[in-house]
Formats: C-alpha cells, sequence, structure tokens
C-alpha cells in the first residue's frame, strides 16, 4: 500500500467564499463543431474553455487569440466572445459555465481581473489532467448527479488557477480604444435597425474609417460584427429559454422570421429550431 498525505489546509480556489453554482458542462467534437456557437456574452456567467483538439482563432472582447489543443480560456460574464469554427477549421472543446462567483477584489461573475490575458497555454499533462476532470463532471451531470457534479466544479476550479499561476504570465491587453468604442456601441445597439452610415454618424467618423478600424481590430466588418451578435445572442436565448423562435428572432432585431431562419441556417450551420434540439441534452 502506498498512501499520499494532505500538505497543508484547504484553501478555496480564487479566494472564494461562497460555493458557485454550476450550470452547464458541454462537449464538443470536431465534428459537431460545424455548427460553431457564434459571438454572445452572458449577463450573469463565466465561462472556462478547455481546446482538446483542432485550431482556430477565438476572440474575446473583440481581440483575436489563436486557438488549439491545450489553450484554456476564461470568458467573464458581459464579455463578448467568438469561438469561429466549421468543416474548414473544426474545433473539440470542453467547456462549463457557472454563475454565483464573488471572488474578492473583482465584480460579481468574474474570474479573472479586466485586463488579464483570458487564455493561458497549458503542457499536455496539465492538459490531460483537465480533460479527464471535465469527462468525469459532464458524465456526473449526464446521469443527474448534479451534487456531485458541484463538488467536482471545485476540483477544476483548483486547477484552474494552479494552471494560470504556473503559466507563462499574461501580457495585460488595452486594444485599440476607438476600436473598443465600435464594440460598445454594437453590443448596446445590435437588436436594432441601423445602417453603417447611422453608426459613422453615432460615432463622429467616416464610415470608411470606421469600416477599417473594426475589420483591423475585430477581423470582421461592422455589419458582420451586428450578425455575430444577433446570431450569438438567438443561440443563447434558444438554449436558455422557452421563447418561441419568432419571438427570439424579433429581440434580437430580425421581423421577418425567414430571413432569421436564412442568416442563422448560414452562420451555424442548421435551423435555430434543429439548433435547440441538438445542442441541449435532455435527461
Amino acid at each position: 500500500m502506498i498512501q499520499c498525505f494532505v500538505k497543508k489546509e484547504y484553501e478555496a480556489p480564487f479566494g472564494l467564499t461562497q460555493m458557485p453554482r454550476l450550470f452547464s458542462v458541454s462537449r464538443t467534437d470536431e465534428k459537431a463543431s460545424a455548427h460553431p456557437r457564434v459571438m454572445h456574452a452572458h449577463d450573469d456567467l463565466v465561462e472556462i474553455v478547455l481546446v482538446r483538439g483542432g485550431e482556430s482563432r477565438y476572440f474575446v472582447g473583440g481581440t483575436p487569440y489563436e486557438a488549439r489543443r491545450g489553450d484554456l480560456f476564461i470568458f467573464n460574464s458581459r464579455v463578448v466572445h467568438d469561438e469561429p469554427s466549421g468543416p474548414d477549421r473544426p474545433v473539440a472543446t470542453s467547456s462549463l459555465a457557472l454563475g454565483g462567483l464573488a471572488v474578492p477584489g473583482l465584480r460579481e461573475n468574474t474570474l479573472i481581473a479586466e485586463d488579464s490575458c483570458p487564455v493561458c497555454r497549458l503542457t499536455e499533462l496539465q492538459t490531460v489532467r483537465l480533460e479527464h476532470l471535465y469527462d468525469v463532471l459532464y458524465n456526473e451531470l449526464t446521469e443527474g448527479n448534479d451534487d456531485g457534479a458541484h463538488h467536482l466544479l471545485l476540483a477544476i476550479l483548483t486547477l484552474v488557477q494552479q494552471f494560470r499561476a504556473t503559466a507563462a504570465e499574461g501580457s495585460t491587453h488595452s486594444g485599440n480604444a476607438f476600436a473598443q468604442r465600435i464594440k460598445d456601441y454594437i453590443d448596446k445597439h445590435f437588436a436594432d435597425e441601423f445602417s453603417l452610415q447611422q453608426m459613422a454618424d453615432a460615432l463622429h467618423v467616416s464610415p470608411y474609417y470606421l469600416a477599417h478600424i473594426c475589420k483591423e481590430v475585430t477581423g470582421y466588418s461592422p455589419l458582420q460584427y451586428v450578425l455575430r451578435r444577433r446570431i450569438g445572442e438567438a443561440q443563447t436565448l434558444l438554449i436558455t429559454t422557452d421563447l418561441p423562435v419568432t419571438r427570439i428572432a424579433s429581440q434580437v432585431g430580425y421581423d421577418n422570421p425567414s430571413h432569421f431562419n436564412a442568416q442563422f441556417s448560414k452562420a451555424v450551420g442548421m435551423a435555430p429550431r434543429t439548433f435547440r434540439k441538438e445542442y441541449v441534452f435532455h435527461k
């Protein structure tokens, strides 16, 4: 027999003083990533995503980051993120969403400082350890063991904290101040009807300059950014609510449900109703 002893007193990860709430766990293989999760944000949830395979380029707060096996992303609440994938760039991931977070010194439902790099590169050994815990968590949740899943969440948070501490120090990023104004404007008005000229007028610049800066920083034109925000928000509503598809279309800025269905299908690779049926696990 080989016995291993605990060497120190238990400390809650990230200095948490209360048990966070596990909201969901998801596992996407490279084949399933043909139907991507488009640009979106969560008002009261933090997402922790482990890239298990494939390659892509993720956008967090409009800033691009390479994504490949071993990359661990943390998306704070209210931070817009885009995880492009598709048949030409399949990506396998495991992710979880949690709320009820109160990390000392940070705003509610924030796991890392706002100016921290949202991604850290794990070693292969670290990746395998975290991958295994994600699989156990997913299996426990699909088997209906919600209580056990919440305790496994603490194990994952502990590893995430340790791995970020030992990873190469992430550099802060200020980004382009005007690009941030563009993103803030779109995030506030994406469900409204407006043209490139109206957006440029509101920001007091020429349409050309607006389009140039937005494309340079985010990788999308302003109107492409609007489209992805709308589709991403629609995906969130399809996953988290029972609202009819026509109501969701209206809430994200589409008066014509047929046009919404066409845009959604083009961006995601399946119709909204199919996405709702395929994406959510039913016990």
